[in-house]
């Protein structure tokens, strides 16, 4: 998990700023899960909320996204982030974890 800036230092070295993901705005965002995220949702039933989910691109590294469903709360971090490219399109794939750990 990335650790929070402090004394208005950015949270990346200068060759690693993020990217705001302007040229996918509009486009559906995909949404990957990690093995404990996936078991999670399994157990508890979110398997088809988190096929649905509709993350924006400016989603970051660090962010939490909850998750309400069933009357409880889900907390779910954002891991990375991937541009994957081929010759004719690009899409942003956001891949979840769970649990929420350093919080």
């Amino acid at each position: 998990m990335a650790k929070t800036p402090s004394n208005d230092r950015p949270g990346h070295q200068p060759d690693q700023s993020p990217s705001l993901g302007s040229s996918a705005t509009g486009q559906k965002i995909d949404v990957a899960l990690t093995g404990s995220a996936r078991i999670h949702a399994g157990k508890v039933g979110l398997d088809g909320v988190l096929n649905t989910l509709k993350l924006s691109p400016e989603c970051h590294t660090g962010d939490v996204v909850t998750v309400s469903a069933g009357g409880e709360v889900h907390n779910f971090a954002v891991l990375r982030r991937r541009w994957i490219v081929d010759a004719t399109s690009n899409r942003l794939e956001i891949t979840l974890d769970y649990p929420v750990r350093g919080r």
